[in-house]
């Protein structure tokens, strides 16, 4: 009897403590689950297998975490677009759903070539016997138009084949290709290569979420040769991604994995993901925008720029703008900037799981160009007025006085301005709330006369290479202001050696009036 029972003892050990992971174990629509990621991976060996193996990483130190959901890929927007691409106007619901039935977010969003990619989704198959991802889904947007674009892989990637077992071994090919020129964007990526999988052992796994009792480990090995041309330049590379990956039946998706590169033979693991509860984890805050160097428009009188959250462990994001708009709360906001200049754009992000509440900050320069000079300050100096050259719809003037301070003329709002006296003056300009103010112009269409025999005078030489000199020695000067071209002041005193070469207008303010003279600089 005793040995009756020892030998059913050592079979079940071989044999039955094995387990068989199915297609009906893996995700299905709707179904959430929380993982934590870890990047220390120091001390751990993850090579570890074989049969009846027991794997303790019950020191992974998690550093973010994140919910993965499993979506409908009817519902992530990309349907149409993939429809057409293909060519089935008239069967788009069959084909559609004949090639996928499972679908997660990817990324939220980020920049290729400084174009903004954005609601990334992977589209897959999940059938009895494999799991094979076959589209990717997003939004690209150039010259502030988002549109939807989807790639399909002309060889799917298979991950899994079912039923998987102890000793399984399979390989696939995979080709991922696509080119976005016809999109604005000058990037094509071809990726050719081949997945080998090993169910390479089984057993007990500890992770810091718990103690799984049966498990199957899977090598996962991609080879891939990718090509990728920027502007015409392409890189060639073959890279090699190694990921050990445990699975139970109780879960949908793998309890542990284990990814990275292996270089010359040596892979290094890079990442861990994990089947997790909920922790306090402190929040890291990080954005980006797109794109990099948004214009203003003059027509909408706005530039339009997307925000992308990567920020890690948070529920709530606060947006400022630095323009002093309304805050907001959405994760990856569009903001409508309606004056050009560099604002400082802050996010401040919450981990409220955390009690008391954790927070993090980060703030990025946006600067908003005017190509088009929308927003000029510049003025004309006509015979009889001054004109501010703004036009843009809405704009207010008010006109300063520069020879006293700078000071606000009463009544004087109007595009076009007469002055009463000359003088120096500028505008003060007001569009969407942002005030802007011109350089002093100098106006002297008022007060110059021709003074008498006895007391005028007149500068030379003339041309001049430098230092201007007074005919008359006893005129008393009060102000010299010499003005360019566009009558902007450049100058206070008769030494205009360090003014570039070209005619200049000298203004002279003396007790008996002004007197105007244009001088040339050789």
């Amino acid at each position: 009897m005793k040995k009756i029972t020892f030998a059913l003892l050592w079979f079940t050990t071989l044999g039955w403590a094995q387990i068989t992971y199915n297609s009906t174990d893996f995700a299905a629509i709707n179904d959430t689950f929380l993982v934590s990621h870890a990047t220390d991976l120091t001390g751990l060996d993850f090579t570890l297998t074989g049969a009846d193996t027991s794997w303790d990483y019950s020191t992974l130190a998690p550093n973010t975490q994140e919910n993965i959901l499993w979506e409908n890929p009817n519902n992530t927007g990309y349907k149409t677009s993939w429809c057409f691409s293909n060519n089935y106007l008239f069967t788009c619901n069959s084909q559609f759903n004949a090639n996928f039935n499972l679908a997660t977010k990817q990324v939220d969003g980020l920049q290729i070539q400084g174009y903004g990619l954005t609601n990334a989704y992977m589209h897959s198959k999940l059938s009895t016997a494999n799991y094979a991802n076959k589209m990717i889904g997003a939004n690209i947007t150039v010259t502030g138009l988002t549109l939807p674009f989807t790639v399909s892989y002309t060889q799917p990637d298979i991950l899994y084949q079912f039923p998987m077992n102890y000793n399984d071994t399979y390989s696939n090919p995979t080709v991922l290709s696509f080119d976005l020129n016809s999109l604005g964007v000058p990037l094509s990526y071809t990726s050719t290569g081949q997945r080998d999988n090993v169910v390479e052992g089984w057993g007990s796994l500890i992770t810091p979420f718990g103690t799984f009792a049966s498990v199957l480990k899977v090598k996962s090995t991609l080879t891939e040769s990718i090509d990728t041309t920027i502007q015409g330049q392409t890189t060639s590379q073959t890279q090699t991604t190694i990921s050990y990956v445990w699975f139970d039946p109780a879960y949908g998706i793998p309890v542990l994995e284990v990814s990275g590169q292996e270089v010359a033979g040596l892979w290094t693991p890079t990442n861990t993901t994990y089947i997790d509860i909920q922790r306090c984890l402190p929040p890291n805050a990080l954005f980006t925008y797109f794109p990099v160097a948004s214009d203003y428009d003059p027509t909408t009188q706005t530039a339009s720029v997307s925000f992308i959250n990567a920020s890690t462990n948070f529920d709530v994001s606060d947006w400022d703008f630095g323009d002093g708009s309304a805050h907001s709360s959405v994760k990856n906001p569009t903001h409508n900037f309606t004056c050009p200049g560099l604002q400082q754009v802050t996010l401040t992000i919450t981990n409220q799981f955390c009690d008391p509440d954790e927070t993090a900050t980060l703030t990025l320069p946006v600067n908003i160009t005017d190509s088009q000079n929308a927003f000029t300050t510049g003025v004309t100096v006509g015979d009889a007025s001054l004109i501010a050259d703004r036009t843009l719809t809405g704009t207010t003037y008010q006109w300063l006085d520069c020879d006293n301070g700078n000071s606000p003329i009463d009544g004087a709002t109007s595009q076009i301005y007469t002055p009463t006296t000359d003088g120096n003056y500028a505008v003060q300009l007001t569009t969407n709330g942002c005030v802007s103010t011109s350089d002093c112009y100098s106006y002297a269409g008022l007060g110059t006369i021709q003074l008498d025999n006895t007391t005028s005078f007149h500068l030379y030489p003339n041309p001049t290479k430098g230092k201007l000199e007074l005919s008359n020695t006893f005129v008393e000067i009060k102000k010299v202001t010499v003005t360019n071209a566009l009558g902007m002041i450049v100058a206070n005193s008769l030494d205009i050696s360090n003014l570039a070469k070209g005619i200049y207008l000298v203004t002279l303010e003396t007790a008996k009036g002004f007197y105007v003279q244009k001088v040339i600089k050789e």
